[in-house]
Order: structure tokens, then C-alpha cells, then sequence
């Protein structure tokens, strides 16, 4: 079966087993349960292997889609290789407390084109294609959002932001340049689904680093454009307790690939690939994606595809009892967690 079929279902089918968990108030459920779904749809499949560069950990100390894993057809030599990033589920809290956030992602390139990333936070600035001559982050977001404003000729761009205490001065900037500024609890790789999407003209904040390679891979696919920026943990958590030992990691990883935190990245220096695939669904989704809902034993899943500049929406019906008799591995899945 074509690999980009079973990637855009195998987002679904983790949207679907992780809906049982959905108001659960445990944001670890939701996301084992995309975890076990991403395992089950593709640790057997043919004609293609996956090496997951960023995922939920390193193979020691996270019993999920961890660093280096690999799926697919892992045992034949002569089938193509793919780098993988992924997020089973991005948004695990939204989900676990039942309100807008949440989605299902995989992103796919060629084999040793995608950075992997630290465990660091990262600025990120996602625009749409009429802007990708403009965006210049070393100049400061404000400088980039009056250049948009010039091109347009209109104040009122829309943007979305995280909704965190340290972008509170750039949220009132923005506000008082005529911005519409939508903020957002959590999920920025789907806010900048909605960029593409035509919902908002650009994605500003800071967010995960190991997100910003979704991010590039879906402005890549889209012909959009995203530049960043590493960022100290301790410039976000200064005082925990964990921020030593994880700036020692951010020291190390840096020195070897001879970044810093004022190195403006590219979206093409995180995935140097044109033919980059990007995929997701939504769970408790918001904005251009919908939620998924179940109703008289069939699952309605929205999802969302970008290659070589084409864009796809989906809307996927799972009927429970066809499916269940056409393929046993989701079966599974269905069984397991049904609601």
C-alpha cells in the first residue's frame, strides 16, 4: 500500500484510540494510547523502514516513540528509508482535560536530511507563502510583522500566539500594532496547520524545539516558511530543578553541531528535503482541524496532508464493524480502546 496512505492512517487510527481517553484528566493515557496505536499500524508494514530522529525520548528513559527506534520494514535492506518526527499526541493536557489543542503528527523525509533535536525550547516564526521573502527573525518579530503590514497595507494581520507568561509584552506589542491575536493554550504545529490553512497569517512564540521540525516539514511540504531559534531552558525555568543537569545537555548538544542560540535556523537547515511529507488528525483539534466525534458506532476523524506544495484536508469515516472485519490490526486497537 502507498506509504503516505498508511502514515495519514495510522495519525487517524491514534486520534481514534486515544479519543477514550479524552476528559480523563490524565494527559499519559491519551498519549500511550497514540503510542501503542503508531507501534501497532506500522512496526509490521512493507516496503519501507522509519528511524525516528525527534520523538518522545531516548531509548533509556522513555518507554514511547523514542530517538533512533525503528519501524516499518526494518529486516529488508533493499526498501527505502525514511527519517521520522513525530508526536503521537501533541496536546496530551487539552485532551486529557477536554478542550481545543490536540492532534496526531508524523513528518517524513528522506534518510539523514532531518536535525535532531534537543530536549530545548526554540523561538519560531511560521508565515504564510506570501510572505516567505520577508521573514527575517534576526531582526525581531515586530520588525517582521510591520514588514508584512507595509506589504498588505493593513494593520489587522492574524496571528496566533501561545498563551504564556513570557510572551505577555510581545502579545500587548502585537495587540497595540492592530494585530488580531488568537492565543492558544497549547499546540503551535497546529496553528501553523491554520496558517496554512488560510485561518491566520502567521505563528509566533516559544514553543518545544523537537515541535519545530513538524513545523519545518509542513512549511516545506506547503511552500510556506519558518525561521527559529534555540532558547536556554533557563531563560524559561530558571530556578527548577532539573535546569542544571538540562543546560549541561544543551551545552553538549550545541558545541557538536556548532549552534548557539543566536543561530537562525531555516526551516530547509531542520529538513533538508523538498519531498518532506507532513501528517496529522485532529483529537480535541481547534481552528481548521475539527474534533473527532464518534456517533452509532462509526468514528469521524478530520485530517490533514502536505507534500510538494499540495495541501489536503481529509474527512475519514471509521466504521467500527467494516473495519474490524477488513483488518485485524486496528481491530485491535478498536477492542482495546473503546470507549
Amino acid at each position: 500500500m502507498n506509504k503516505d496512505i498508511i502514515l495519514l492512517r495510522t495519525v487517524e487510527v491514534a486520534a481514534i484510540a486515544s479519543y477514550k481517553y479524552i476528559g480523563s484528566k490524565d494527559k499519559n493515557l491519551v498519549d500511550l494510547a497514540a503510542v501503542e496505536a503508531f507501534e501497532v499500524m506500522l512496526k509490521n508494514e512493507k516496503g519501507f523502514k522509519l528511524k525516528i530522529v525527534n520523538g518522545e525520548g531516548e531509548l533509556d528513559n522513555a518507554p514511547m516513540l523514542y530517538v533512533n527506534q525503528l519501524l516499518g520494514d526494518i529486516s529488508n535492506v533493499d526498501c527505502p528509508f525514511y527519517d521520522v518526527s513525530v508526536d503521537p499526541i501533541e496536546g496530551t493536557n487539552p485532551a486529557a482535560f477536554n478542550f481545543a489543542g490536540s492532534i496526531s503528527t508524523i513528518a517524513i523525509s528522506k534518510e539523514n536530511t532531518m536535525l535532531q533535536m534537543p530536549e530545548m525550547y526554540m523561538e519560531k516564526l511560521f508565515v504564510k507563502d506570501k510572505y516567505n521573502d520577508l521573514v527575517n527573525l534576526e531582526e525581531g518579530i515586530l520588525e517582521n510583522v510591520l514588514k508584512m503590514q507595509e506589504q498588505e497595507m493593513r494593520k489587522d494581520l492574524k496571528c496566533i500566539v501561545l498563551d504564556k507568561p513570557r510572551h505577555d509584552e510581545i502579545i500587548k506589542s502585537l495587540s497595540n500594532m492592530g494585530v488580531i491575536v488568537r492565543l492558544i493554550k497549547d499546540g503551535d504545529v497546529l496553528a501553523a496547520i491554520d496558517v496554512v490553512n488560510g485561518e491566520a497569517d502567521f505563528v509566533y512564540g516559544i514553543g518545544g524545539a523537537p515541535e519545530g521540525c513538524l513545523m519545518a516539514s509542513l512549511a516545506i511540504a506547503s511552500g510556506c516558511r519558518m525561521q527559529c531559534k534555540l532558547v536556554h531552558y533557563n531563560e524559561i525555568w530558571r530556578n527548577e530543578k532539573e535546569t542544571d543537569s538540562r543546560m549541561l545537555k544543551e551545552k553538549a548538544w550545541m558545541s557538536k553541531h556548532k549552534i548557539d542560540t543566536s543561530t537562525i535556523l531555516n526551516d530547509r537547515d531542520l529538513v533538508s528535503d523538498d519531498r518532506t511529507r507532513f501528517f496529522a488528525a485532529g483529537l480535541t483539534a481547534g481552528g481548521s482541524l475539527k474534533p473527532i466525534t464518534y456517533k452509532k458506532g462509526k468514528f469521524f476523524v478530520n485530517a490533514f496532508m502536505a507534500s510538494h506544495g499540495i495541501v489536503r484536508n481529509f474527512n475519514s469515516i471509521y466504521d467500527v464493524n467494516k473495519v474490524n472485519g477488513l483488518k485485524p490490526d486496528i481491530k485491535f486497537l478498536f477492542d482495546k480502546y473503546k470507549r
